[in-house]
């Protein structure tokens, strides 16, 4: 990964940790609201992946099953392992950054839990449109996950080995 000051100002301002970390914290914060349990911590890389490319982003919904979504839209795979692959330090910094800031926990069985010790991050202050619809997508993918079973058929489903 390069250092900051070496990324282009767009890959700076788009993959910064803050922005990727919002995102990451609606996820996480949804799936632990919608099954009571922690995130699955492999399931964090295919948060960004799918939110932060906008033909995908523009077709989640969560009131189409995960499954179902991915059969009407293969297309939208085909360099899915790529980008998830390509984001994994950016994931990495954002998460690091939600756990330095004491928004996220890291439980006994290696799982992501919002902290109970912060209020909630608002999903609406200092915020225009794109961003209010990828943290509204980041909720619906928290809810295919949470609705789709194991982690493995998730990754092998969207086409990705862990």
């Amino acid at each position: 990964m390069k250092k900051w000051n070496e990324r282009s100002n767009e890959v700076a301002y788009l993959l910064n940790p803050a922005f990727c970390g919002r995102l990451l914290y609606g996820a996480i914060r949804t799936y632990n609201l919608e099954t009571k349990r922690a995130f699955p911590f492999p399931l964090i890389y295919l948060v960004l992946p799918l939110l932060l490319h906008k033909n995908t982003r523009d077709t989640i919904n969560s009131k189409t099953q995960l499954m179902i979504w991915i059969q009407r839209n293969e297309h939208l795979l085909i360099h899915f392992a790529k980008r998830a692959r390509q984001l994994v330090q950016i994931t990495n910094e954002a998460v690091e950054l939600l756990m330095q800031n004491s928004y996220l926990t890291l439980t006994a069985s290696a799982e992501l839990e919002v902290s109970s010790t912060k209020p909630a991050i608002s999903k609406t202050r200092f915020i225009d449109d794109d961003v209010t619809q990828c943290i509204t997508k980041s909720e619906h993918i928290a809810k295919w996950f949470a609705r789709a079973g194991k982690t493995e058929t998730i990754y092998v489903s969207l086409g990705v080995r862990p």
